[in-house]
Formats: structure tokens, sequence, C-alpha cells
């Protein structure tokens, strides 16, 4: 695809200023029926010079201009604020006739502390006047190491609901030790073989697959499927989800670092099959950091969201979209 156009994210207050114009984790969703005045919505986490204390889903809509996807988007509220330890992340949005709804991932905080998890997927409800918070999680990880709701998102589907998220693991357990000298020696020993590429503790098993019939529950982990023809050198990160022609595609940041955007696709929901021409790669935009991606098809053009670095800015994560015809991109992935 071509090099994204730079987006627009216009904030305005002494809540924001923290943030320093920053955009990481993107979620971009359309509705059909207007929601507050507008169709295009946005919901991001700031990430500036990698700070995870800024990690808080700020949501924002979006100003069409001849019913293309936006360029330009209006900060509407800070969704969560910074806790008091542990941190947000991967926000993601999901429409209903009646409003909408906004998750948010809560890493080791007093939540989910309280809630006797390590991790948790948080949400809240918003309808055309009033917000609604949803205090119990619906996506619940009690392992320290792993972690089966990264970048979740969600579809309606078969009558109930469905979220799926990347499974991963973070750190092997054995290699790492209560001990603070021993515990020092490991990670020092770890970066250097991760930075060689002769072992990396991370590990992604694929698409964790959960499920409930009401939003006001906690969903079940139903299973992890592998993604298949993904090539060897990737160790898929983030996802987003779309549905298009009765297919669900998935857009993946092939990497945590140094990542390609590629996207995979499901005829039954559960088995993905990505294709081997990336969409966007450094090279091809001259960017760097590559983050999550996200998408959406309207109108037969497909829109693809995403957060990449300059050069000499490698702090701060900026927002671009590029777009095109979808019938002819998937004619092109499969030449």
């Amino acid at each position: 695809m071509p090099g994204g156009v730079l987006c627009n994210v216009t904030t305005s207050g002494r809540e924001f200023e923290k943030y320093n114009s920053d955009i990481i984790h993107p979620c971009i969703r359309y509705s059909e029926q207007k929601f507050r005045g507008y169709n295009w919505w946005l919901v991001y986490t700031p990430y500036f010079k990698a700070d995870a204390s800024l990690e808080n889903p700020i949501l924002c809509c979006g100003d069409s201009d001849n019913g293309n996807a936006p360029l330009n988007w209006n900060a509407e509220t800070l969704i969560r604020d910074t806790p008091e330890y542990g941190y947000n992340s991967d926000p993601t949005l999901f429409f209903k006739k009646d409003g909408l709804h906004v998750f948010w991932r809560e890493n080791d905080t007093p939540r989910t502390r309280c809630d006797n998890a390590f991790r948790g997927t948080y949400g809240l409800f918003l309808s055309e006047t009033n917000q609604q918070n949803v205090n119990n999680p619906i996506l619940v990880e009690k392992d320290r190491f792993e972690d089966k709701e990264v970048s979740p998102t969600i579809i309606y589907y078969n009558g109930g609901y469905r979220f799926y998220a990347a499974h991963l693991k973070f750190k092997n357990k054995k290699l790492h030790f209560k001990n603070k000298i021993l515990e020092k020696i490991s990670n020092i020993i770890l970066w250097g073989l991760s930075l060689s590429e002769i072992y990396n503790e991370q590990k992604s098993y694929g698409i964790a697959i959960w499920e409930s019939n009401t939003l006001e529950a906690e969903f079940i982990y139903k299973k992890t499927t592998l993604i298949d023809n993904c090539n060897k050198l990737y160790h898929p990160w983030h996802f987003d989800f779309f549905e298009y022609n009765n297919k669900l595609y998935m857009l993946i940041q092939t990497n945590k670092c140094n990542s390609d955007i590629c996207i995979a696709v499901s005829k039954n929901y559960e088995n993905f099959r990505m294709y081997k021409k990336p969409l966007v790669t450094s090279k091809g935009i001259r960017k760097f950091g590559i983050y999550k991606p996200t998408g959406v098809v309207h109108d037969g053009i497909f829109y693809l969201y995403y957060t990449a670095q300059d050069i000499d800015a490698r702090g701060n994560n900026k927002l671009y979209c590029t777009k095109y015809q979808m019938e002819e991109l998937l004619i092109k992935l499969d030449s």
C-alpha cells in the first residue's frame, strides 16, 4: 500500500498536555448511524518516549471529508487516567444500536489486584448523553508471564459476542529470580541473546478467542489458534480485526520491534491464513517504529491506520492513514 498521510489529532485542555500529541494503539470504528453527531470514532493511547504511565485511553471523533475516512480528529474525553501503579493499554471500540462501548487493558493495577488478576480488560458504555462504568473485568488473565488478551478486538458473533486477542508469553519464568542480583544478571544475558537473535524469551502463540452471551459478564477463554502461512521471522505482537463480505480479516503487527503490517483472512472466523505480501514495511514508508494497525472497509475502500516514528524523533509516535480499493487489494495480495 502507499505510504500513509499524516493525521491530525486536536487536543485542548491541561489534561492532555503531558501526552505531547503522541499516538499509539489506535482503534478506528465507523457507525452507520451518527453517534453524538459523528460517524467516525477513534480511541488510542499515548506512549511518548516509551513512558507506560502515559498509556491512557483517549476517545476522539473524526471529521469526514466527502465520505472518506477522517484525517482530522478531535479528542473528546480522557477515558482512564494513570493508575496509582501499573498502567493502561490496548483500547478498542464496539458500537451497538444504543451506544458505544470502550474497552482497554490494565496491567498490574489496583483494580486487577482487587480482582485477583495480573491483567484484565475493563470497559465503560457511552450513550448519547450518559456514561456507565463497568467495574468488573470482562477478560481476566492471572498469569504473570503470559497474557491471552493483548490488543483485544470484539465483534458480534453467532448471537453473542467474541473477543479476539494476541496470546503472548512475555517472559520465561524459569529464567527469572526473586534475588535482585541474579535477576539483573539474567536480564543482561537475555537482552544480549535477544539482540543477537540467538534467543528471545518472548513468544507468540497465536490468536486467543473469548466468548460471552452478554457484554455485562466475564468472557470465557475458548482456545488459541495458530496463524497459517506466517513467515518464521514474524512473531505477531498486536492485532485488529474487521469484517468484509462474510469473512473476518486480521491486521497484524508482525513483531514487537522492526515490524511490518500484514493481513490475514478467515472464512470460518477461527482459522486465519496470512497473505505473504505485507501491506506496509518500514522501508516502503521510510519510517521507523511501526506499531499496532487498525482498519475498516467503507464504501468498498479499505482504510488502514498505523503509527510510526520519524528517524530524527524516535520517541514520538504519529498516526498515518492509507487507503486502497479492497477488491483490487485482494487481487494484488493473491498475485
